[in-house]
Formats: C-alpha cells, structure tokens, sequence
C-alpha cells in the first residue's frame, strides 16, 4: 500500500499520519504484521506550524500521541520529553501510529515494525536513527534504520530472477549518487 494512513482516522492518531508504504504480511506462527516504510533523502527535521492541530496534539499531553505512547511500552520514561521535538517528531508519529494499529486492531495485527529508508549520506538520518533506538527500551524489530545501499544489497542478495535483478539496477541508478 502506497501513502497508507488507516480509516477511520479518529480510530488511530487522529491527525495525518501515513507511512510513505506499508507491507502486510503473515509471520511463521501464522500471525499477521505491518511494516510501515518511510523513505527519506534530503530530508531533516521540520518545524511545526504555529496553532496547527499537529502543534495542539503536540503540547497537550493527553493527546492520542501521549496515550499510544505510554500504552506501547517501547520507550524509556525520559524519552517523552524529546519525542515531540523537531528531531524526532516525524520517526516518532509513524512509529506510534504502528502500534496504535496494534492496539486498535489487535483481532487482526500481531506485529509492527517501522522502517525508515534513507541513503548513507544523509549524515542527519543517519545520527538521528540512532539516537532515536536509545529512546526504546526495546528494539526487537520495532524499529529498523536501513540505508538505501544496504537494502540494495540485500535485495541483490536474494534476487529470484533477472527481471527482479534489473529492478535493483535501476533503484541503484536513480537513488545512489555515486561519488565519481
């Protein structure tokens, strides 16, 4: 699914929240997962809009952003007091609205994982990611930075067949800017 955000809206985070994709599968115990993707490549933090709903449900700590927050389990106590900034806002909010999934439609979803995909030069992704996985108390594949040269590798890595093998080709072409 491409620019996915679950409906209704109120249901989950309540605001505009999407993964850029998102992977639906079913594990080896048989139970269904979510892999929520966002995928980065210049992009750094940005700046709330002043009075915007997203500014609101930021300062009020009795948002849905809060409770799926504390209710998830993932983060350590002292990480409420970053998880809203500029920095990590935006990994937060499509993290949280995995598991905010998990929570409201826990009869069909057993797992989440968000991923972020980014190119290795992107030093800000990079540090951030990072940074971010320190904020959790747990990162069982909960969690996963992934630069867009290692995913290229290990899709290379498990290529069916030539068709799949041009893909990666072209990903390679159009998303890695080569030194040279």
């Amino acid at each position: 699914m491409i620019e996915f955000a679950p409906k209704p809206k109120k249901k989950y985070l309540n605001d505009g929240t999407s993964f850029d994709a998102c992977i639906e599968y079913t594990s080896a115990d048989g139970a269904k997962g979510l892999i929520g993707i966002e995928v980065k490549y210049t992009e750094r933090e940005y700046k709330l809009r002043p009075n915007s709903k997203q500014d609101k449900d930021i300062h009020n700590l009795n948002s849905l952003y809060f409770s799926v927050t504390k209710s998830c389990g993932l983060y350590k106590q002292d990480a409420i007091s970053v998880l809203s900034t500029d920095k990590f806002r935006q990994i937060w909010r499509n993290h949280i609205l995995g598991e905010s999934i998990l929570k409201m439609d826990s009869d069909k979803f057993k797992y989440f994982t968000s991923l972020t995909l980014f190119p290795s030069g992107n030093s800000h992704f990079v540090k951030t990611s990072k940074e971010y996985i320190d904020l959790l108390v747990y990162n069982k594949n909960k969690f996963i930075a992934l630069t867009y040269e290692d995913l290229f590798t290990l899709l290379t890595k498990y290529c069916p067949d030539k068709n799949y093998e041009k893909w990666i080709s072209y990903l390679t072409r159009r998303y890695i800017v080569s030194d040279e």
